[in-house]
């Protein structure tokens, strides 16, 4: 069917004849489908490489130091679900001061997790000076009764004795904690006889140790309608009790969600009031990568973003803080809370990077999407990045390839600070000491910022 010319031809060279031979048409085909299917697996590989790992061949991670445990993403998956799921509520009502308030004392309450290993942040570490509060976490409750494991309970006695070099500072036991589920609140609070024994315990507990009060970290008491009203009871019960020590005044404090579903279902606020010494507002968390909320977002706005509606403009700071007032709690009894970590998104597309850009899974930066300050630092150093700072929110993020981050920074920080005392909450709380900087390891534009620095920059703004 094909000639022979088809198939073979000759070349004349100045120094010899050469023959050539062409290979037939299907020998050719057949090396070139040999070659391609060598090839493509490699090449696959690498492309697939490159899509779920984000090309992340030219990003540094620092070996992280961020511990965060299975239970620990409870309350930031809590508030996720909340807000993917809550598509009718009030309407947002207007918030304003409508009074002059009085200049209280303000607070800096500051949660401090207890060590657990060398590498932690040491009590003999921490500046008696700093805050005004520390809260130490976490005590548990076992058979109704507050309980803490003897190694705790040795480091709570040297957390005590920074009130040797500073008097006016206020040590308090945390109960409870992010995501414990088997916390033993619900089987407390279930009638009298166990409040009664839990409360028991917890007098003895601050006599036995000297220290200034309890706080209750209930995340959250909204698994059934009873829990609510038995949780009030519990804190009419403590405040009855408590103020029967004629020789301290004991505190009593709550740590409470911030998210708008969240606080109308789990507490009665008018009454929480009435026997509360104050509350730390848990705001921070607000947007987190999630099934449910599968988007960038920050952490821990001041306020809502111009395009943000719905309930997705309720999850910030100012919100909160307000909606609690608005419910009925004093505003000098409003103490805010900021972190210091931030959380970190795996971007679905590295072009398509702002706020709310889609993501399907944590960053590699941190653990779990849960990233504290000094790892910032070091990811925004060695891989020279510079933050955005959004002015709408008052927060920076920073994004690399498909790497996200929302975090705090000094001047995120600045703002909320100089907000709680123009507002004149009650202060401000901060989660935690654990994750501010303080090894003096941060550097920022060269310059290293200090021990503590979030935390610093804080106190200065709310007392300055």
């Amino acid at each position: 069917m094909f000639s022979e010319d088809f198939y073979r031809y000759s070349v004349l060279t100045p120094n010899a004849n050469v023959t050539y031979t062409r290979l037939r048409w299907y020998q050719q085909r057949k090396i070139s489908l040999i070659i391609v299917l060598l090839i493509s697996p490699v090449v696959m590989f690498f492309v697939l490489y490159g899509i779920l790992f984000g090309f992340h061949r030219n990003i540094v991670y620092p070996k992280t130091a961020t511990k965060v445990s299975s239970e620990t993403l409870h309350r930031a998956l809590t508030y996720s679900r909340t807000a993917a799921g809550n598509h009718t509520y009030d309407p947002i009502p207007q918030f304003k001061i409508t009074k002059k308030i009085p200049i209280n004392k303000f607070k800096l309450v500051c949660y401090y997790s207890l060590p657990d290993d060398s590498s932690s942040l040491q009590i003999e570490h921490l500046d008696p000076h700093l805050c005004t509060h520390i809260n130490s976490a976490f005590a548990h409750i076992v058979n109704n009764s507050l309980y803490m494991t003897e190694y705790q309970k040795e480091n709570l006695k040297k957390m005590v004795k920074l009130k040797e070099v500073n008097k006016d500072l206020k040590v308090l036991v945390s109960v409870g904690g992010a995501g414990n589920v088997n916390n033993g609140f619900p089987e407390m609070v279930f009638n009298h006889s166990t409040r009664k024994t839990f409360i028991k315990s917890v007098v003895s507990f601050v006599k036995e140790f000297n220290i200034d009060g309890i706080d209750l970290d209930w995340e959250f008491p909204n698994t059934n309608k009873h829990q609510r009203t038995r949780f009030t009871q519990l804190l009419e019960e403590i405040r009855k009790n408590i103020n029967k020590q004629q020789k301290n005044q004991y505190l009593l404090t709550v740590a409470v969600a911030a998210p708008l579903t969240l606080v109308s279902q789990c507490y009665d606020v008018p009454y929480m009031n009435d026997y509360v010494d104050f509350i730390n507002v848990m705001s921070y968390d607000y947007h987190f990568y999630s099934k449910w909320t599968p988007f960038t977002g920050f952490n821990s706005p001041l306020y809502s973003s111009e395009n943000e509606i719905f309930i997705f403009g309720t999850l910030n700071v100012n919100f909160s803080a307000n909606y609690w007032n608005h419910l009925g709690m004093d505003r000098a009894k409003i103490v805010v809370g900021l972190p210091t970590y931030g959380h970190t998104f795996k971007l679905a597309n590295s072009k398509n990077n702002g706020l709310y850009a889609p993501a399907f899974g944590y960053g590699r930066l941190g653990s779990f999407g849960f990233v504290d300050y000094p790892d910032i630092c070091k990811f925004l150093a060695v891989n020279q990045i510079s933050p955005v700072f959004d002015m709408d929110t008052k927060s920076p993020y920073a994004s690399k390839f498909y790497e996200w981050v929302s975090f705090e920074n000094t001047q995120s920080l600045t703002y909320k600070a100089e907000y709680i005392r123009e507002q004149r909450f009650g202060g401000a709380m901060v989660w935690s000491l654990n994750s501010d900087d303080y090894n003096f390891s941060c550097q920022i534009e060269g310059r290293h910022e200090g021990k503590f620095p979030l935390v610093k920059s804080i106190k200065n703004a709310l007392f300055g």
